[in-house]
């Protein structure tokens, strides 16, 4: 029986098919299950005790019979991929991901085990998933991390991840939401709506709302009109 989702199998191999750096063989699990139980036993004593909410649970019978309608509605289920990477029998690194909806792939859950890091591996984790979700057709790439996790925030802005939002999570507490845009027009648009003056005929065409109204405004005023905004004067005098 042919499953939804076995068109992913060659991009899936093609992206995470090769060993981690060339030395440890990636495996993908086959449940959420099992890769939390072999988290647990593997790795969680290297990493500090957090406290999270399972706000499903609080939500009782009836929230999980209204859950379990909108799935059946959904049609077919929704791709997660768990993957673990071993040297032996040791425990490397652990990554999973999941598609959010048609556009989004979230990568969730990645670390790399404290004795195999400064090794460039969860960069080239990231480096794996960008190719094999781009190659899945997805438009964006989002994760979510505390603020005070400076390692991988700074990981990530490295490989291109921009800065979208922060929340306060009642499960899980504080977050810095990151996107990657696999769209370069999408990042022109988020470049633009933070600040950046270019607009190019790609953005002007998908524009719309006030956009012919802007578009009248840049046509009638000159760029020579424009004038330079001078930085704001320091309130104190330097001393001399």
């Amino acid at each position: 029986m042919r499953d939804a989702w076995d068109w992913v199998t060659p991009i899936r191999q093609k992206h995470l098919g090769e060993p981690l750096a060339g030395r440890y063989p990636i495996e993908r699990l086959a449940s959420a299950a099992e890769y939390w139980a072999l988290h647990e036993v593997e790795l969680r004593r290297h990493f500090p005790a957090e406290v999270f909410f399972d706000l499903r649970a609080l939500s009782g019978e009836e929230g999980e019979r209204a859950r379990a309608r909108l799935a059946a509605s959904e049609g077919a289920y929704r791709l997660a991929d768990f993957w673990v990477a071993r040297d032996g029998e040791a425990i490397v690194a652990m990554f999973s991901g999941q598609q959010k909806d048609n556009e989004t792939y979230r990568m969730w859950h990645s670390i790399v085990h404290p004795a195999y890091r400064r090794r460039g591996l969860y960069a080239e984790i990231v480096q794996r998933l960008l190719a094999y979700t781009r190659e899945l057709g997805f438009d964006y790439v989002v994760s979510e991390h505390a603020p005070s996790n400076n390692a991988v925030l700074i990981a990530k802005l490295k490989a291109g991840f921009r800065i979208v939002a922060m929340e306060i999570d009642a499960a899980v507490g504080p977050g810095v939401n990151l996107r990657y845009f696999h769209n370069e027009a999408h990042l022109r648009a988020y470049e633009f709506r933070c600040g950046l003056a270019r607009l190019d005929e790609r953005l002007v065409g998908a524009g719309y709302g006030a956009m012919p109204l802007l578009r009248e405004q840049l046509q009638r005023g000159p760029a020579a009109e424009v004038q330079a905004i001078e930085p704001p004067r320091p309130s104190v005098e330097p001393a001399k």
